[in-house]
């Protein structure tokens, strides 16, 4: 094809085929389109192999095969070099799962103070914890503590609960409870201490009054020094030749000559364990109140009152054969005797397993005794008592309590007159469910069963019913309010009212799903709802809702509202009737439209399709119409279909027709044969015969 240099200039616009291409006179271009919504319109696919730039796009659905872009702006985002950032104080938000999304924090952790040369993160989701997928604390390290498990917990407000030991290299505050450990550092504050302290240098400028045990190592005193509790001399003492600490710490000894401990009381005593590596030569008595340990045998080391070994096992053994506890004797293991126990006191033991028979001819003191199977031939006695009162008594200074509990079945006491597993004798108090007891089912309720077929028999004051206090109270969980209570002064019953004041004292809604039989008197104060069978004798007041079937009597009703058919088989008295309105001043009013009202006074006027009375017409119907087999007027027998013989009084006995002129006559309309009308124009009646007006002239 030739190579044609020209310009051609369309100013009213170009259109190639139907919709192939065109363009607009306003410079809009349209491809697959005759009428471009924009600078360029372009309907089906597009493919550009070159350089696209475009300020800005706004794309639908994009397939891209490749994209290479050096940055991406826009719409609060940018994208440069592989690094998504969000523009301005806008956030990035990603939708889906970012299962292919890397370096994802797996925390809410985020930095406050970035770009100030440190991090300062927080959390934003709520409680950390490190060692726990549970944090009850706003940072919890391991299990809850206050569960009493091991941990520790810090709360917002800055109180630290710990299990463990708490190790500071300084400390800041006022510490309140026992400290365990040393305190290294100056200590400023007071010190109130009840165990030992120990303190490498300690400057006093006032006095200064050590109420327990005080470790220094060094002290120089200038004048007459004063004991009265303990002295603790780290670096050990030189009294004359007494020396303690000196040669080792923690031993006393001479720097020559031996070593006297002298009292003028005549008792000396060591506090602790008392260790002779030579051989001792006691004359006296020996008072070690600290202990002492011989071989593997410990006497109060453990425990104060108390004689134990370091390991092994602790024989008593007497050349005699007989080892004699002339005091009680109180095991808290578990006992083994492999021939007969002669017991002459009391014997207090925490487990005693007895393989054979076990013969208590006195009492027996244990805070716990486990016996499959124990008979009693005598009385049992439980807590303080050595002479119980009956079969069994538990009677303690302290909370008595007696628990039938079993941990995977019901837990169930009987009482009765059987012999046996039968139960027809028994009655029965069980928790956990049982047999026949669908409310019991689930494993949580409380079942008082008589099994017999006698009373249930509830008593107060069985011993003084003349004096008696208590009353019967039903509550639903601990300390709350009584919902039933039973007095036991009258034996009044109240449901909702802890106070009742009759025989059945209710307060609030009651249901009844039978009939409610009353031999006396029913006073309903407030809504009675419901049908009403029999003789109601009193007033109704209020609003009554239903049918009501009075054959005899009178019934007074305020206000009575019939929504279905009233029907009234004897007469119906009553000083106003309203139907579909008040009646208000009215002997009968119905409906409320002024047009299709229906009104009776009390002085006898009637009004029809009105509202109003007319001064000296008994019925005002003047904007109704009547239709009816006859009138009379005046008359009390019809003589014609109208009769108007003895119309009004002798004075005023006439009629008078319609008056009008001959305009007005001209106008009127529907007119048949034979009206009449009195024509004011003409001063004479006319008669219409079908056709046209005709005069009445008279002879």
């Amino acid at each position: 094809m030739a190579n044609i240099k020209k310009n051609f200039n369309f100013r009213n616009g170009v259109q190639v085929d139907d919709d192939n291409l065109a363009v607009t006179a306003t410079g809009l271009v349209g491809i697959g389109t005759t009428i471009p919504n924009e600078a360029l319109d372009i309907r089906g696919n597009v493919i550009v192999t070159g350089f696209t730039s475009s300020t800005t796009a706004q794309i639908g659905v994009l397939t891209v095969t490749t994209f290479a872009p050096n940055q991406i702006v826009g719409a609060g985002l940018s994208v440069f070099s592989g690094i998504v950032t969000a523009q301005g104080a806008g956030i990035l938000t990603y939708f889906g799962d970012a299962r292919n999304l890397s370096g994802m924090p797996t925390s809410q952790w985020e930095d406050k103070d970035v770009g100030l040369g440190f991090t300062s993160i927080y959390n934003t989701g709520g409680n950390v914890g490190v060692g726990t997928e549970d944090p009850r604390t706003t940072l919890q390290i391991g299990n809850n503590v206050d569960a009493g498990e091991k941990g520790v917990g810090i709360s917002s407000v800055g109180n630290i609960n710990a299990t463990g030991i708490v190790t500071a290299s300084s400390f800041i505050g006022n510490v309140t409870g026992d400290v365990t450990g040393r305190i290294t550092g100056d200590l400023v504050g007071n010190i109130n201490s009840s165990g030992v302290s120990t303190a490498v240098t300690l400057d006093v400028n006032g006095d200064l009054d050590v109420d327990g045990h005080a470790n220094i190592d060094n002290l120089s005193v200038a004048g007459v020094t004063t004991f009265t509790g303990l002295i603790d001399g780290n670096g050990g003492a030189n009294i004359d030749n007494v020396q303690i600490g000196v040669t080792n710490d923690n031993e006393i000894d001479t720097s020559t000559g031996n070593l006297t401990i002298d009292s003028a009381g005549g008792t000396v005593t060591v506090d602790d364990q008392f260790a002779v590596t030579g051989v001792s030569t006691f004359t006296g008595a020996i008072d070690a109140n600290g202990g002492a340990t011989i071989d593997n045998v410990q006497i109060g080391v453990t425990g104060n009152n108390e004689i134990d070994t370091s390991t092994g096992n602790l024989i008593f053994d007497s050349a005699g054969g007989t080892v004699t506890v002339d005091d009680q004797l109180g095991v808290s293991g578990i006992a083994t005797f492999s021939n007969d126990v002669a017991v002459a006191g009391l014997t207090t033991t925490k487990n005693l397993q007895v393989t054979g028979t076990a013969t208590f001819n006195g009492a027996i003191s244990a805070s716990s005794v486990e016996v499959p199977n124990v008979a009693v031939t005598t009385k049992l006695g439980i807590g303080t008592t050595e002479t119980p009162a009956s079969d069994i008594q538990v009677r303690k200074t302290s909370l008595a309590e007696v628990q039938i509990t079993s941990t995977d079945s019901i837990a169930q006491l009987n009482v009765g007159k059987e012999v046996g597993t039968g139960k027809s004798n028994t009655g029965q108090v069980r928790f956990g469910g049982g047999a026949g007891a669908p409310y019991s089912a689930s494993g949580t309720s409380l079942d008082i069963i008589n099994y017999d077929t006698g009373n249930f028999n509830y008593h107060i004051s069985g011993n003084n019913a003349a004096g008696i206090q208590g009353d019967f109270h039903w509550h639903k969980g601990i300390n709350s309010s009584r919902l039933m209570t039973l007095t036991g002064i009258g034996g009044s019953l109240g449901i909702g009212i802890t106070q009742p004041t009759k025989a059945l004292d209710v307060v609030g809604a009651g249901n009844f799903s039978g009939d409610v039989t009353v031999g006396n008197n029913l006073i309903v104060t407030g809504a009675l709802l419901g049908n009403v069978q029999g003789t109601l004798t009193g007033n109704v007041s209020g609003t009554l809702a239903g049918n009501t079937n009075t054959a005899v009597g009178i019934s007074t009703l305020n206000n009575l509202t019939v929504s279905g058919v009233g029907t009234f088989t004897q007469q119906v008295r009553t000083a106003s009737i309203g139907i579909g309105i008040d009646a208000g001043d009215r002997v009968v009013k119905i409906n409320d439209t002024g047009t299709q009202r229906v009104f009776v006074t009390s002085t006898g006027d009637v009004g029809i399709k009105t509202t109003v009375t007319l001064t000296g017409v008994t019925i005002n119907a003047s904007q109704a119409s009547m239709s009816i087999g006859g009138v009379g007027v005046g008359i009390t027998i019809l003589g014609s279909a109208v009769d108007l013989s003895t119309a009004g009084i002798s004075t005023t006995r006439f009629v008078i027709m319609p008056k009008m002129n001959t305009s007005g006559r001209n106008g009127l309309q529907n007119v048949v044969s034979g009206s009449v009308i009195y024509n004011t124009q003409l001063n004479k009646l006319q008669v219409y015969n079908g056709s046209g007006w005709e005069t009445i002239q008279s002879s």
